[in-house]
């Protein structure tokens, strides 16, 4: 942004300094009436000729650089879209394999149960059999 304002100002003061030096020139040099009208009216067309061509090209310019920051913004956009869909199934695949771990931790965890309450009747029924042996 800074470059444009150098470039702007530096387009401007060459300009004025093209036509005050014009403009100086022509009202120094030792010349007629008319020559001297005829002689400002033509750096005039000049000058105004070669504002016409600067600021062709700068606009030529800034077209050129405002396409190439939207496909580069275009650009970005899309590489941006494709990370973060890249971030999301990694999340989903993570999720499901901790959901299935979780699965598996919970069916050994109930296996232990079960076996813990298959053993524990085990011994009661064994302790109520010996006690009706001994009544």
């Amino acid at each position: 942004m800074a470059s444009s304002k150098q470039t702007k100002g530096f387009l401007l003061g060459a300009i004025a300094g093209g036509i005050i030096g014009s403009v100086t020139a022509l009202l120094f040099a030792p010349k007629a009436g008319k020559e001297l009208r005829h002689d400002i009216s033509e750096g005039a067309r000049r000058v105004q000729e070669q504002t016409v061509r600067a600021a062709g090209q700068v606009s030529d310019t800034t077209v050129r650089i405002a396409k190439q920051i939207g496909n580069q913004a275009t650009e970005l956009a899309d590489t941006a879209k494709a990370a973060a869909g890249a971030a999301v199934s990694s999340v989903r695949e993570r999720r499901a394999e901790l959901a299935g771990a979780a699965h598996e931790v919970a069916d050994e965890a109930a296996d232990e149960v079960t076996d813990s309450f298959e053993e524990a009747a085990e011994e009661v029924f064994e302790d109520a059999k010996e006690l009706q042996t001994i009544n």
